[in-house]
C-alpha cells in the first residue's frame, strides 16, 4: 500500500490547499487589521457628526435666545425701566404667561452697577414670582446672580449666551440694555434663563432625529471630551462633553445611535470576502481539475503502462493517447517507447549473443541444453521418442596445424551452413558445443530416422570435399557422428542422452571415423522392439 501523499495529486491537492488556507489568513488579516479599523474608524466620525448636528441644533436655540434677549434688551420702554422711568413696564410687560411664551426661567434685569433691578421667574416649586431684589420670595435668583459673576465682572456689554449646568441644565443669554437707534452706554444688562427641560430635551430629539439626553457633569481630571461605546452589533453610546457655567461643570451630550452605516459597510465588505473566496475557491478547483485532466491522469496513465512493462511479457503497446500529445507528456511518452524499442532490441540482441556462438551463428551449448530439457519434459508427456547427434570433425587439430586457424574458422563456417541447410526443419536444433564438436537435437525422432539424417548429414559434408591433405582419413573433410535416443521406457534424462551419443561417437572413431554410429544397447534394443 503506497504511503500517504506519495502521489502527485495528494501533493497538488495538499499545495492547493496549502494556497487556499493562506489566502484565506491573508484576507482575515487584510479585513482584521486594515478593514475593520476603517470601518470602526468611520464609525468613529458618523458618531462625531451626529454628535456635531446636536450641537449645531443647540447652538441654533442660543442664536434665537440671543435674538429674543436683544429684541427686549434694545427695546426703549426696558431701558427707561431699569432707570426708573416707567414703573408701569412691570405690570404691562412681566407676567407669568409673557415667560410662558418665550419658554424662561428666568428674566433679571440689572442697573449699570450689576445690582438686581427687577427679578421674575419660576422658583423651584414652578411658582412665579416677582421681586425687586434677591430677598423674598426671590432670593431662588441668587444662584444664578453667582453665575452671572464671571460674566458681569468681564465688563463685556456685548450680547453673551452659554450654557448653564448648575443650578439646572439652561441656556442662558445676557446683552446690554440699550436705547434703539442711539449711540449710548449701556443703562444695564438683561439677562434670560431658558430651562432645558424634559419637553424641551424631546424636542431636541424630535429635530435631530437622534436618541439623546443632556446631563450635567463635574468637570474631571481627565478631561475626556468624547467618548464611544457599541453596545450591541446594532447601537452604540457616543457621549460628548461642552463647556457650561459654573466652570466646575460641564454639560454632557449622551445619544444612543444606529450601526446601520457600519453594519452596511460591514455586510458589503462580507459580501466581498464570501465573493472572493467563492470566486478563489471555484478558481483553486478550476486549476486542480485542469491540472488533473492535463497533467495528473496522463502521468498515472503512463506510470500504469511502465508497471505493466514489468509485469508483462511482451510488453504492451504504448497507449496511443500519450503519443498523439503535442505537449511534454507526450515527448515524454514517445522518447520512452523509442528507448523501450532500444532496450527490447538490446535485450534480443544480447540473448541471442548469449544463446549463439558467435562464429557459425549456431546454437551454443546454453540454449542447446534449454530445448534439450524442453523436449524431453514434452516427450515424457506425450510418449515421443528424443534423438540427438554428437558431431566431431575428424583430425580438425591436423587442419589447423596445416591450414591455420583462420581457414580453420572457415571450415567451421562452412560446415556449419551445411548443417542449417541439410537440417532445415524448425524443429530440429544443430548446436557448436565444443571447438569442432557439434550436436543435433531431433524431437519426435526414432533411431532409425535418426540413424539416416545422420548418414545424410555425413554424406552432404563430404560431398563438400574441403581439401584436408594431412588427414588419415581421407584427402578431404570429414565427419564422425554418433547417434542417441530418448524413449519414456528407456533414457530419462539430457545427461544420459547426450553420454549414450558421445559412446556412440566414440565408437565410430574406434571404427575409421568418417560414419555414423548408433548406441550398441540403443540399437539392440530398437532392433527387438516388436
Amino acid at each position: 500500500m503506497p504511503r500517504p501523499f506519495t502521489s502527485l495529486r495528494h501533493r497538488f491537492m495538499l499545495a492547493l490547499c496549502g494556497v487556499l488556507c493562506l489566502a484565506f489568513l491573508a484576507l482575515v488579516l487584510v479585513a482584521r487589521h486594515q478593514i475593520m479599523p476603517i470601518l470602526l474608524e468611520d464609525e468613529e466620525q458618523f458618531a462625531g457628526g451626529e454628535l456635531d448636528r446636536v450641537e449645531r441644533a443647540m447652538d441654533s436655540e442660543l442664536a434665537h435666545m440671543r435674538r429674543v434677549v436683544e429684541d427686549w434688551a434694545w427695546w426703549d420702554d426696558t431701558y427707561q425701566f431699569v432707570l426708573g422711568e416707567r414703573p408701569e413696564y412691570v405690570d404691562s410687560n412681566l407676567y407669568e404667561s409673557t415667560l410662558e411664551t418665550l419658554d424662561l426661567r428666568v428674566m433679571l434685569f440689572l442697573d449699570a452697577h450689576h445690582q438686581p433691578v427687577w427679578i421674575v421667574g419660576f422658583d423651584g416649586n414652578d411658582e412665579f414670582t416677582s421681586c425687586a431684589s434677591v430677598a423674598p420670595p426671590c432670593e431662588w435668583a441668587e444662584s444664578y446672580i453667582d453665575t452671572l459673576q464671571p460674566r458681569l465682572e468681564s465688563q463685556n456689554d456685548d450680547t453673551q449666551t452659554w450654557l448653564s449646568a448648575k443650578p439646572e441644565l439652561a441656556m442662558a443669554a445676557m446683552s446690554g440694555i440699550y436705547r434703539s437707534y442711539e449711540a449710548s452706554p449701556a443703562a444695564g444688562s438683561l439677562l434670560m434663563v431658558r430651562p432645558m427641560s424634559t419637553s424641551w430635551i424631546e424636542q431636541l430629539r424630535d429635530t435631530t432625529g437622534i436618541d439623546l439626553d443632556l446631563r450635567s457633569h463635574l468637570r474631571d481630571a481627565t478631561g475626556t471630551h468624547q467618548g464611544l461605546q457599541r453596545v450591541s452589533a446594532t447601537r452604540m453610546a457616543a457621549r460628548r462633553t461642552i463647556e457650561a457655567l459654573p466652570d466646575d461643570h460641564l454639560i454632557r451630550i449622551e445619544a444612543l445611535l444606529p450601526r446601520q452605516r457600519y453594519q452596511a459597510s460591514l455586510e458589503t465588505f462580507r459580501f466581498a470576502l464570501y465573493w472572493t473566496s467563492g470566486v478563489l475557491i471555484v478558481t483553486l478547483l478550476v486549476v486542480l481539475w485542469l491540472l488533473e485532466s492535463i497533467v495528473l491522469a496522463p502521468l498515472r496513465q503512463f506510470s500504469r503502462f511502465t508497471q505493466r512493462v514489468h509485469l508483462e511479457s511482451p510488453p504492451p503497446q504504448m497507449p496511443a493517447s500519450l503519443l498523439k500529445r503535442r505537449d511534454e507528456i507526450g515527448t515524454l511518452a514517445q522518447e520512452f517507447r523509442d528507448l523501450l524499442a532500444h532496450h527490447q532490441q538490446q535485450s534480443s540482441l544480447l540473448l541471442n549473443l548469449s544463446q549463439h556462438d558467435s562464429l557459425t551463428g549456431l546454437a551454443n551449448r546454453r540454449l542447446f541444453d534449454q530445448r534439450l530439457e524442453q523436449a524431453l519434459h514434452k516427450a515424457l508427456m506425450s510418449g515421443d521418442e528424443v534423438s540427438a547427434l554428437m558431431i566431431d570433425i575428424d583430425h580438425f587439430k591436423l587442419y589447423n596445424d596445416h591450414y591455420g586457424h583462420l581457414v580453420g574458422d572457415d571450415c567451421l563456417i562452412t560446415l556449419a551452413e551445411c548443417m542449417q541447410q541439410h537440417l532445415g526443419s524448425q524443429h530440429v536444433l544443430a548446436a557448436r558445443t565444443g571447438g569442432e564438436e557439434f550436436s543435433v537435437l531431433l524431437p519426435d525422432t526414432s533411431l532409425e530416422a535418426a540413424i539416416e539424417q545422420a548418414e545424410s548429414l555425413r554424406q552432404a559434408i563430404e560431398a563438400r570435399a574441403l581439401p584436408h591433405a594431412t588427414s588419415p582419413t581421407a584427402p578431404y573433410v570429414t565427419v564422425s557422428i554418433g547417434v542417441a535416443r530418448c524413449h519414456p521406457t528407456g533414457l530419462k534424462d539430457a545427461v544420459t542422452l547426450m553420454q549414450a551419443a558421445d559412446q556412440a561417437l566414440y565408437l565410430a572413431k574406434e571404427k575409421g571415423r568418417n560414419r555414423v554410429e548408433a548406441n550398441p544397447a540403443q540399437r539392440h534394443a530398437s532392433t527387438l522392439a516388436p
